[in-house]
């Protein structure tokens, strides 16, 4: 049985992001792997991310605190893509310790007309922890917006 399944099966299939490990005492954890670079700069990933986002509902104070919540509070592995631990970066920094965080403000209206460029690589950091926030809190949500 693992520790936070977040309504996933405990037998059965995972999304692709997602893997059951059994860690040296026997207990199953869930290791996630975050979005890589590519994944971040397609229009199609970016798009999806800012509908997911929006469709939450939360003010942008209360929705990085849920992010937070649910991001130092997972009890499994956060991985690479290639396998190595990914260290999660504190998320006030992450997002330019900015108390209003009107980035994000600009980043769902996104939901409703298509971002005419790539993002830029300074909010990628950004980017990658809302996109691991779905992989973890709403994993069938993630495998939609990686499709």
């Amino acid at each position: 049985m693992t520790t936070q399944n977040f309504g996933l099966p405990d037998e059965g299939p995972l999304p692709f992001f997602l893997k059951r490990e059994r860690t040296a005492d026997g207990k199953t954890i869930l290791v996630v792997t975050v979005a890589s670079l590519p994944e971040l700069m397609r229009s199609s990933h970016y798009q999806r991310l800012a509908i997911a986002t929006a469709a939450l509902e939360f003010s942008r104070r209360k929705l990085i605190d849920e992010i937070s919540d649910a991001l130092y509070g997972f009890e499994g592995r956060m991985v690479w893509p290639d396998g190595r631990p990914f260290e999660l970066p504190d998320i006030d920094d992450a997002f330019g310790r900015d108390g209003s965080f009107r980035w994000l403000s600009d980043f769902i209206r996104f939901a409703e007309r298509p971002p005419h460029q790539l993002p830029q690589r300074r909010v990628i950091a950004r980017l990658r922890i809302m996109d691991l926030y779905f992989r973890i809190k709403h994993p069938e949500r993630a495998r939609l917006i990686a499709e």
